[in-house]
């Protein structure tokens, strides 16, 4: 298994941290809206995917809408470009998350006090040097 447990001292709570590429945080941000964030306590985090979702499902939509209206001035490249731009922001923020979700969540909950229960040395030297923190 290469994920970390925290246990959580006041209420008996675990929680993984993945080592490695995180799927759970690079799908969270391209379709399931900050989910797996809001899962991990990560509220912040949560929301910022939510809201951004939220702004460029809008956007994208509204910038079809105005296209639709003025059909007479759209060529080809511009009808596409809005909704492409957009899918490679959110896959490079999907991306990014994925390859630093593990550090993030960990972080978080080191920061909230969880105590780290794993008892595999080999994993926790391997977490230590990818995420650069002392767990």
């Amino acid at each position: 298994m290469k994920k970390i447990s925290f246990k959580n001292p006041k209420g008996g709570t675990i929680y993984l941290a993945k080592v490695g590429f995180d799927w759970g945080a690079f799908w969270g941000m391209l379709s399931l809206a900050g989910l797996p964030f809001f899962l991990r306590k990560m509220n912040t985090l949560g929301w910022f995917c939510l809201i951004f979702i939220l702004i460029q499902t809008l956007g994208v939509g509204l910038g079809q809408i105005t296209l639709e209206l003025n059909p007479e001035e759209v060529d080809f490249l511009r009808k596409g470009s809005g909704v492409a731009a957009s899918f490679f922001l959110t896959l490079g923020l999907s991306l990014y998350l994925g390859f630093r979700g593990g550090k993030l969540t960990a972080r978080h909950y080191v920061e909230e006090g969880y105590e780290c229960i794993t008892k595999d040395e080999v994993l926790l030297a391997r977490a230590r040097t990818k995420w650069d923190m002392e767990i």
